[in-house]
């Protein structure tokens, strides 16, 4: 494996701003950006879309999380499926939708990027609709940590599947997983992918880091009942999970797929609001999937 490098208030939207304050949009040369608080921001208005209705699936992006096949048979709590941990069918939907709508507030609100709320969808990796669509993120949790009762288990259809989005274009987002057991999972799960393809651990000097924020180091984004349990008690920064990106790259260099170990993007964007959870890792999960989407937007 090679490296690469390239105040709070009741209203935590408040300081979600910082992070996604983005006064460069996409009609104006992309660069990266450290904007100031807005003082008179409201979070009712942020909570609601510009248009003023919800049109669901009717805009140019739609965000798409994959349904994947999971270790303990099912697919998923949603349309079907069963088995795996608990009956769940697999944690692909970990976080589904709050997570989607949040985040997409923040990109309907502070860029030029056509989504609103309910502008997102889930798909099966082996939908023809998928090529549709330029990004894709995967929850790629298992509970508990090391567990094999649950998360990803990519079959030969949607392998061959998720290659073709990618070598066409397309982005993928993993997120969500923890612990060493955790990243020798994913391990072989990108072993069966791209058996030919290094599995890449990436610098913060990395341009995908400097696409529109400056980030300057890797956070490790809370995630619930890892790093904060339901009770409401932290433990944050935790030494035993340090947080890293990995990557695998096309011929040309460009990024196809990252991946966020030991960091809960999800959870960051569904708890903005959430007075318990602290902004600054909301704040964080923001900076970087926008500097993901503008990176899968550009190159």
């Amino acid at each position: 494996m090679s490296e690469q490098v390239g105040t709070r208030t009741n209203t935590k939207a408040l300081s979600l701003v910082a992070i996604v304050g983005l006064c460069a949009l996409l009609s104006v040369p992309v660069q990266a950006q450290n904007s100031a608080v807005p003082l008179d921001f409201d979070a009712e208005s942020f909570m609601r879309d510009l248009s003023g209705a919800e049109t669901g699936l009717n805009t140019e992006f739609t965000w798409v999380r994959g349904r994947y096949t999971n270790y303990g048979g099912g697919r998923s709590r949603r349309g079907g499926g069963g088995g795996g941990f608990g009956g769940r069918g697999g944690w692909w939907d970990t976080d589904y939708p709050d997570a989607e709508s949040n985040f997409l507030r923040g990109v309907q609100r502070y860029t030029n990027i056509d989504a609103n709320s309910k502008s997102y969808d889930f798909l099966d990796l082996t939908d023809p609709r998928l090529y549709e669509h330029s990004f894709l993120y995967m929850n790629m949790k298992r509970v508990p940590i090391g567990s094999l009762y649950t998360g990803p288990d990519f079959q030969p259809a949607e392998i061959a599947a998720l290659r073709e989005f990618m070598f066409r274009g397309g982005f993928v987002l993993l997120d969500d997983f923890w612990g060493e057991a955790h990243l020798q999972d994913f391990q072989t799960e990108m072993a069966k992918l791209f058996p030919e393809r290094e599995l890449v651990k990436l610098d913060v000097r990395h341009e995908l880091f400097h696409t529109f924020f400056d980030i300057n180091e890797f956070v490790q984004v809370p995630g619930r009942a890892v790093t904060w349990d339901y009770n409401g008690g932290f433990s944050l920064d935790d030494p035993n999970y340090p947080p890293s990106v990995y990557a695998i790259l096309d011929d040309d260099g460009r990024v196809m797929l990252v991946a966020n170990h030991n960091a809960d993007l999800g959870d960051g964007w569904e708890h903005t609001f959430y007075e318990p959870y602290p902004t600054r890792y909301s704040n964080d999960a923001y900076k970087i999937a926008i500097n993901y989407l503008i990176y899968a937007f550009t190159h």
